[in-house]
């Protein structure tokens, strides 16, 4: 009995202490918060050289400076091994949930030392939008990277940043001005739209831009249910939601007063972001040498605040200046996709959701065969069809190239083989076609016609449903929430 009211003692005392030792660290890590809280823009500043590998850097600043456009200090790109988080980031998302999101999907640890940096010092009230985040070791750099570069430290940058430019970089263009790398050759400002979207450009678009419908430049469109398939010939349906005869391309591009020779800046709608990396394919099948993208598209242009036009713009006619199409090989047909299944120096990446790789859905009214091409590689997409949120920011920027890369890196998505991108009909693949021709790829192409050509083929092959054998993940790395 007297064993057992000592245990009895010992166990509440034990109960107490433990207690005590939670309710003690409750505290301590609710004063390091609060401390947070009031922290002083003096007291978070670290100079360059204490900066380490187990050091967590952050860039603040807008989108195109991360990718490599300059700032006034004509320096061209990030800190290497920075992630990129704008603080304007903090402003347009309103809900602290889906923020912790995105920094979770830069593996970006509120627990480990960090330091904010922007071109020169970060404000106080950039670091309190930070603080309010939950960081719990947070700093800022002294100068920041003007500082930081002074003494030839390394920066590192997207190979071809100027494809994608900023909307400042479009306004100041089609205000007159001359933004960085444009050397006042002939240009058209182009808004893509759905066929949905029937007032969009009417009811406002970038100064000076035309519109152009995407189911006129991008494909011939076809019936959208199944049924409708039916009494249709093969030899017909397989032209269906690929691009238009050459022939319409070309009338579509000279009636945009559009030749070989004309900077074409592309920008989508809201919903248009894929639809305008689909045409911007099309121009460069077709010719156009110098396409942009406007990073962002109508959707931060409106984030930003900036102005809309209403006035239609006027378009000459040209003529396109060569036949078409000049730039061919970018574009991959079923016969070559095939033998690309075949090649050990070659990858099939499957720009699509994560049910339609493993055969779960097949993600189309008018395909009704789930599955994939034979060999192809899980390259993320989005949480459905039609959605590309593994290649989007907050403010529907490019996603951060370098994570972009490591998640293909572990499916053998690789720059050292030819990478055929596919999707359901080559729009998505379009999207991640020139992410990837920005980080400096080569061996690239598009296979257009997709799952929906390559089911339609009486000799194609399709990969087992489900994960392959060798898969290097059971769940991929995604998160949505809009």
């Amino acid at each position: 009995m007297k064993f057992k009211k000592i245990k009895k003692t010992l166990l509440i005392v034990g109960a107490f202490s433990l207690t005590v030792a939670l309710t003690a660290c409750h505290d301590e890590k609710k004063a390091q918060n609060e401390a947070q809280k009031t922290l002083k823009i003096e007291e978070a500043v670290v100079k360059s050289d204490s900066l380490d590998d187990a050091t967590q850097i952050i860039d603040i600043r807008h989108p195109d400076k991360f990718i490599g456009w300059e700032n006034e200090k004509k320096l061209s790109g990030h800190i290497a091994k920075a992630v990129d988080f704008p603080v304007e980031w903090i402003s347009y998302e309103a809900n602290k949930e889906n923020l912790n999101i995105e920094l979770h999907r830069r593996h970006i640890d509120k627990d480990k030392k960090t330091v904010l940096y922007s071109d020169g010092d970060v404000k106080q009230e950039e670091l309190d939008k930070f603080v309010s985040l939950g960081f719990h070791d947070i700093h800022v750099l002294e100068g920041g990277i003007n500082e930081y570069a002074k003494d030839s430290r390394k920066l590192e940058r997207l190979a071809g940043y100027d494809m994608f430019v900023s909307p400042q970089w479009v306004e100041d263009l089609s205000n007159g001005k001359k933004p960085q790398g444009y050397n006042g050759e002939k240009y058209k400002i182009v808004e893509i739209s759905l066929p949905s979207e029937k007032d969009e450009y009417k009811n406002g678009h970038i100064k000076g831009a035309i519109n152009m419908n995407s189911d006129e430049i991008n494909h011939k469109a076809g019936p959208r249910t199944v049924q409708e398939y039916e009494g249709i010939p093969m030899e017909e349906q397989l032209k269906f939601w690929g691009f238009p005869e050459d022939e319409k391309i070309k009338a579509i591009l000279e009636n945009a007063g559009i030749d070989k020779d004309t900077m074409v800046v592309l920008y989508g709608t809201g919903n248009a972001t894929t639809a305008a990396n689909r045409a911007a394919l099309v121009m460069d099948y077709a010719g156009v040498k110098n396409i942009k993208l406007v990073n962002g598209g109508k959707e931060l242009w409106k984030l930003e605040k900036r102005p809309l036009d209403k006035e239609v713009v006027s378009i000459e006619p040209v003529d396109f200046g060569a036949e078409l199409p000049q730039n061919p090989s970018i574009v991959f047909d079923y016969e070559k996709e095939k033998k690309l299944t075949n090649d050990k120096n070659a990858v099939i990446a499957s720009v699509r959701s994560f049910d339609e790789y493993i055969g779960k859905m097949s993600g189309y009214t008018y395909i009704d065969k789930a599955g994939d091409i034979k060999n192809a590689r899980f390259a993320y997409a989005g949480s459905n069809p039609y959605a590309m949120e593994d290649y989007r920011n907050i403010d529907n920027t490019m996603f951060n190239y370098n994570i972009c890369a490591d998640r293909w890196k572990k499916w053998g998505i690789t720059p050292d083989k030819t990478v055929s991108f596919h999707c359901g009909t080559g729009w998505r693949a379009a999207e991640t076609y020139y992410i990837a021709k920005a980080m400096g790829w080569d061996d690239i192409g598009v296979y257009v016609g997709g799952w929906y050509q390559w089911i339609k083929m009486p000799d194609s092959e399709d990969k087992e449903k489900g994960l392959p054998k060798d898969a290097p993940e059971s769940k991929p790395e995604e998160y949505f929430y809009k």
